[in-house]
């Protein structure tokens, strides 16, 4: 079996089928995919209940959370490589054949292609700025700063085909999406602790539907609750020698979700609390337009503070 193709749901009675026809008519044939019902109550059940397709296999648990239902779905998965794909999401038809033939090529321990972000009015957007490069990992500090902090190497999963050795020799899992927002960028800083190569193939192959009600739109004010936890306990536990490049991710992620955030007290906290983790950035970053920019936001008031997040979520940094 060359891919497991893990698909999480939860109440996605709308968008399922579609998302599980862009993957059955894969132009790669031995894959295998593997549905995760996270305790769904609308009717995804009886429409998994009509799929024929012989490589289609239908978990059901109780709701757990996306992050969990992705761990049940690795723990039975045969595939060589694992892939994600959301329940809202579609993919385009040879992504996963040409993913295959890029990680077999160059033995590289992920795969990552392009979004394209696709609106409620047609309107559609290619998300990543990155070239088609086979990347060595040497030096993991550097990496997070250059790579991941920059969001070259992006926070989501559902773009990246990851080799089967390579998450269950290095423990990785998802943790509680509950207890935390987008288990996704823990996933991926934990993958990137152990990580060797990886291939970027800019063409965009995954098709990321953007709508209100997606779990990247819910609350700004949630989301910089859970994400400052998330960096938090992550820190914690983290090697030093990679402490101020996580300090610098901290700091992008954290200010792009300050500036949409609607509550203006918890964003002044939260705009204190970034201000240490600019500080330990500013060892290890060596971009000096990134070096300027975390000058900035440890002089400039708080005022000042939140236009620099609201730019930052316009894109203009």
């Amino acid at each position: 079996m060359k891919i497991s193709v893990i698909v999480p749901v939860y109440n996605n009675e709308k968008t399922i089928l579609r998302c599980i026809k862009s993957i059955v008519s894969q132009t790669l044939a031995d894959i295998e995919i593997i549905i995760v019902n996270d305790g769904s109550d609308d009717d995804t059940p009886d429409i998994l209940n009509t799929l024929t397709d012989n490589r289609i296999r239908v978990i059901t648990q109780e709701n757990k959370g996306q992050g969990y239902a992705r761990n049940c779905g690795m723990a039975a998965a045969l595939g060589d490589y694992i892939a994600f794909v959301d329940a809202d999401d579609t993919i385009e038809p040879d992504m996963l054949d040409k993913m295959y033939e890029l990680a077999e090529k160059y033995k590289a321990d992920i795969v990552q292609c392009n979004l394209l972000d696709i609106y409620p009015d047609g309107e559609t957007r290619v998300q990543l700025k990155m070239k088609d490069c086979l990347v060595e990992v040497n030096d993991t500090a550097k990496y997070i700063s250059e790579y991941l902090a920059t969001c070259i190497h992006s926070y989501e999963v559902c773009n990246k085909l990851f080799k089967r050795e390579f998450i269950f020799n290095n423990n990785l899992i998802f943790e509680d999406t509950k207890k935390y927002f987008s288990e996704d960028i823990l996933f991926n800083m934990e993958a990137v602790k152990y990580l060797k190569n990886i291939y970027f193939y800019s063409k965009p192959c995954y098709n990321y539907y953007q709508h209100c009600e997606s779990h990247m739109h819910r609350s700004a004010d949630e989301r910089l609750i859970k994400m400052s936890l998330l960096f938090e306990d992550y820190l914690k536990t983290t090697d030093e020698k990679i402490k101020s490049s996580v300090s610098y991710l901290m700091t992008m992620v954290m200010l792009y979700n300050v500036g949409s955030c609607d509550n203006r007290e918890l964003s002044y906290k939260a705009l204190k609390r970034i201000c240490p983790a600019a500080a330990k950035a500013l060892r290890s970053v060596r971009n000096i337009k990134h070096k300027i920019f975390l000058i900035m936001i440890l002089l400039f008031p708080v005022n000042i503070k939140w236009k620099l997040a609201k730019i930052l979520v316009r894109g203009k940094i």
